[in-house]
């Protein structure tokens, strides 16, 4: 019998039953799963409203930082202009016009004989809009004869061309766009490019699961890529917040802002955004989006003016703009524009003949020579250094402002030309520098900064400063024809040898051919450039008469000047002598030379406006005894080459020599242009070259190339020709022997009843 104490104990727990324990064991893991799904949803709510937040800002304000766009100078029409047929159909060409009998569409010309028909671009010009304009110009041997509107076959006074897109100024974030609004975009394009990329555009809500199964199976039917499965909407969103990273979290970002910007903003504000912001090629440093400035840099028009096979290229290279370079590699951009002009007629956006007319051209697009910022690297340096100076509200920077300089492609065309031509058979290391205005606006028309225009880096023409030799003769002759009464053109001068101490040395200054010639007229002595009596007219003056009149010519800085300084030892760039020499061709009105004509906003509104700021620093009455000095050196002095290049026509100028032959220098004028040449060596070794010899060439070809405006002066009031003495310098009767009949300031001179015995 089992005692109490070993029967065995009753236990309390129940038995645990098979499906109840299975149910308790998966209820905890679900649980959990529950809270992480929950969590995440949160957490992606969270995620969506931080992207609804960042992308509304950004793509609701400014969404890019636009380059500012700089413009030269438009090309101005009128009877009695001088300008070529060949040369104003020249300027057409730059602009990118095509030739077409028809004039069907704005940016087209014709010419038949002596007429040159043109249907111009609109444009926003500094004074307001201008629609498309159709006129015609008709050319005589002088230049432009009449301008006629064809509509209404009505004479016209005035027509112009737009003017041509030089450059951009590009952030630092080196993206360089031009922006377009949906409505300037043709339809063909607009059509053609989404079904090219997005056939579902205005269907799907920003992703589209059917469009990467559909280009899934054409790729695979074509045996290559030919469509992608990303909708425009998420390209957008990669260009605009994402990177190029091939990860999956990236395409995950990808398609939730795709999400968010469907959601928020209506079909065309997207294709607008991405019309503007999709990469279309690398222009150096510098990246290119959009269709506008895409067009402009393939094919140097706006996207308005693009054929069909133009836009099937435009639209092709969009897939890859590295591999389908059509400058690169034309062969493969071809066969890429062919399959979208394939798709373009399939769809009946072109027909048959219309194909296969397109699929004929050959690839055409412009050298990067021919789009922007080429060749006027020096002229855009001066540009830029004047902007600096200007205090434009930052509220419009980066956003598109508008420059309008006064740059004159012709004319920068034809200096670069005649640098190049005249250096090539000399020394290599030979450097020029040249800047030619228009004299009476004050105008900076053309600039070239080194023998290669197309060269950037130290810009000559406006930074080097060089010994300008007997280019600074006319400002000290200038001073002493300003004393009335003292000085005269016959005014005689001692032409005999001379010692001084300069700078604690002995100074002998010597004449060009070594000769003295006794007593000379100050008139000669300009006219054939002597040293000697230079020297000695400016002692007589003295150096702080000479230092008033470079200040009164427009030097705005202050130079030492000794003795040497008379015969040009002073040491200022080509820019400073052209304003030097602006007053004295302006007949004593001075102006400070600009390249910058406006500024406005992206909308056409100014935001500068030059002022015309005239002071008259001389009286005109001795600036024009000193003009007709400059003439004579034209015809008979030290710049005569000019007579025998130009026989018939009136040119005012004066050539400068450095010591030792370091610098060579000419600086001259006709009735509305000057130019001032520089040639030497950056090291400043002797080049071998005077003044006549070496810059005298150049300004020569630059006026073969543009044309003479032959130079009129009228004779001012109070200058008459006046009889003097050739040997006294006095005034006599124009009956009496040995005298020079010179124009003279005529007032409270005495006028002699007889000859003077001598």
């Amino acid at each position: 019998m089992s005692s109490k104490k070993d029967s065995p104990r009753r236990s309390n727990k129940k038995r645990a039953v098979p499906g109840v324990l299975h149910a308790v064991w998966w209820h905890k893991p679900l649980w959990l799963l529950a809270k992480v799904a929950l969590l995440l949803l949160v957490l992606l709510a969270f995620y969506f409203l931080y992207l609804d937040s960042k992308i509304s800002k950004k793509f609701s304000g400014q969404k890019w930082q636009v380059p500012a766009q700089i413009y030269a100078k438009s090309v101005d029409l009128y009877p009695g202009k001088i300008l070529t047929q060949q040369q104003f159909i020249q300027q057409l060409n730059s602009l990118q016009y095509q030739r077409n009998p028809a004039l069907s569409a704005a940016g087209q010309y014709s010419v038949s004989r002596n007429h040159v028909s043109v249907y111009r671009r609109p444009f926003m010009y500094v004074e307001g809009y201008e629609a498309a304009q159709l006129f015609s110009v008709e050319f005589n041997r002088g230049g432009i004869n009449r301008i006629t509107q064809r509509q209404q076959k009505e004479a016209l006074n005035f027509a112009r061309l737009e003017p041509q897109l030089i450059d951009h100024l590009v952030s630092a974030q080196q993206e360089d766009r031009e922006l377009v609004q949906l409505q300037q975009v043709p339809e063909i394009f607009k059509d053609t490019l989404l079904l090219v990329e997005d056939r579902d555009f205005y269907h799907h809500h920003g992703v589209s699961p059917l469009a990467v199964l559909r280009a899934l199976w054409v790729n695979i039917t074509a045996g290559r890529t030919v469509q992608g499965g990303s909708t425009l909407t998420q390209q957008l969103a990669k260009n605009m917040y994402l990177n190029s990273d091939r990860t999956l979290w990236r395409k995950v970002n990808e398609a939730m802002i795709a999400l968010v910007l469907d959601y928020r903003f209506n079909k065309d504000q997207i294709l607008e955004a991405y019309l503007n912001e999709v990469f279309v090629g690398q222009n150096h440093a510098n990246a290119v989006h959009g269709v506008g400035l895409g067009s402009r840099f393939y094919f140097g028009k706006p996207l308005t003016e693009l054929t069909a096979a133009e836009y099937a290229l435009m639209i092709g290279i969009l897939k890859g703009p590295s591999y389908f370079d059509p400058r690169r590699f034309p062969a493969r951009a071809k066969e890429r524009r062919d399959l979208v002009l394939r798709l373009m007629f399939e769809q009946k956006f072109l027909d048959r003949k219309q194909y296969e007319q397109a699929v004929e051209q050959p690839i055409a697009v412009i050298s990067r020579n021919q789009y922007m910022n080429t060749g006027f690297a020096s002229y855009l340096d001066a540009v830029k250094k004047e902007l600096r100076q200007l205090s434009i509200d930052e509220q419009y920077q980066d956003k598109g402002i508008k420059v309008f300089t006064y740059l004159d492609i012709q004319a920068q065309a034809a200096i670069e030309q005649a640098v190049s031509s005249q250096l090539a058979p000399l020394d290599p290391e030979l450097q020029a520098a040249a800047v030619v205005v228009d004299y009476r606006q004050a105008e900076i028309n053309a600039m070239v900064g080194s023998k290669v225009a197309v060269q950037g880096g130290f810009n000559r023409a406006t930074d080097a400063r060089r010994q300008i030799g007997s280019i600074v003769k006319p400002v000290i002759f200038l001073e002493a024809l300003a004393q009335r009464g003292r000085y005269t053109l016959a005014t005689p001068l001692d032409d005999s040898p001379i010692r001084l101490r300069s700078n604690d040395q002995d100074w002998q200054p010597q004449n060009f051919d070594k000769k003295f010639r006794g007593q000379v007229s100050l008139l000669d002595a300009l006219v054939n450039s002597l040293n000697i009596p230079t020297v000695r007219l400016g002692l007589q003056l003295g150096l702080p008469a000479v230092s008033d009149g470079l200040r009164k010519l427009g030097l705005n800085r202050r130079v030492k000047l000794h003795p040497a300084a008379l015969l040009g030892a002073i040491e200022l760039s080509p820019l400073e002598v052209t304003q030097l020499y602006q007053t004295l061709a302006n007949n004593g009105m001075h102006q400070q030379l600009s390249t910058l004509y406006a500024v406005t906003d992206a909308n056409g509104h100014p935001l500068h406006l030059r002022e015309h700021r005239l002071t008259r620093r001389y009286n005109e009455q001795e600036v024009y005894l000193l003009q007709y000095a400059l003439i004579q050196a034209a015809k008979t002095g030290t710049a005569r080459a000019l007579s025998s290049a130009f026989p018939g026509e009136i040119l005012a100028g004066k050539t400068g020599t450095s010591s030792d032959y370091r610098d060579s220098w000419f600086s001259g004028f006709d009735q509305q242009t000057l130019m001032t040449v520089w040639l030497g060596r950056d090291d400043n070794k002797a080049i071998g070259l005077t003044g006549a010899s070496g810059a005298l060439n150049v300004f020569s070809r630059y006026f073969t190339l543009q044309g003479v405006n032959s130079l009129l002066r009228a004779m001012p009031e109070q200058v008459s020709l006046q009889a003097f003495s050739a040997k006294t310098g006095y005034p006599q009767p124009q009956n009496c022997l040995n005298v020079l009949l010179l124009p003279a300031i005529s007032v409270e001179m005495p006028l002699p009843t007889e000859c003077i015995e001598e």
